[in-house]
């Protein structure tokens, strides 16, 4: 069986997000009018779609230095999660893990518990950006355009759902790395 990421990706939203939100996604005018909506969720979490398990350590290249960004975002990553296609029992499914921390997900539903408040939220994304790559450099894309937030509410259903991209311009974030600063040669001393 051949499939790509974005199977994966569709593959999970056909199987949990429902079809009113599908069919009438926010958008324009809709999505000021949304805010109120999206703001009654309890938790947030992001997804990263990839094709195969072999295919989750492209998402190194996203970052300046991802051991760095491990060290420091693993404690907290428990709302972050690599979701993946696989083949089990001739069947196929989605797998799934916690994205710095690598621990694996029993059950996709697993994640509906998983979500963090707002404040917790933003305040692991500011720290995730940082560490991201400069935008033109990332493997695919800009900053957050293929991350995947979700809200979810507190009979854990999906009710909201964005690129970070968008959460960013929906809460007035700054979702840019920081430039990498390189330190400049040392100049040579006079008369070497």
């Amino acid at each position: 069986m051949k499939w790509w990421e974005k199977t994966v990706e569709y593959y999970f939203i056909r199987k949990f997000i429902p079809d009113e939100m599908i069919l009438s996604p926010l958008d324009g005018k809709e999505e000021k009018a949304g805010d109120t909506f999206l703001s009654n969720n309890e938790k947030w979490v992001i997804l990263e779609f990839k094709k195969d398990f072999e295919s989750l350590a492209s998402e190194k290249k996203k970052y300046k230095n991802y051991e760095a960004a491990a060290d420091e975002l693993s404690p907290d990553d428990s709302h972050h999660f690599l979701i993946y296609g696989q083949i089990i029992d001739g069947s196929f499914c989605l797998g799934g893990k916690t994205y710095f921390s690598n621990r694996p997900v029993s059950t996709i539903h697993e994640i509906f518990d998983a979500g963090k408040d707002k404040e917790k939220f933003i305040f692991y994304l500011e720290k995730l950006i940082k560490h991201k790559t400069k935008v033109g450099e990332s493997a695919g894309g800009s900053v957050g355009s293929y991350s995947f937030v979700a809200g979810i509410s507190k009979d854990k259903k999906i009710t909201s759902c964005m690129n970070l991209y968008e959460f960013g311009l929906d809460h007035g974030l700054k979702l840019e790395p920081t430039p990498e600063v390189k330190s400049r040669p040392s100049e040579p001393a006079p008369g070497m």
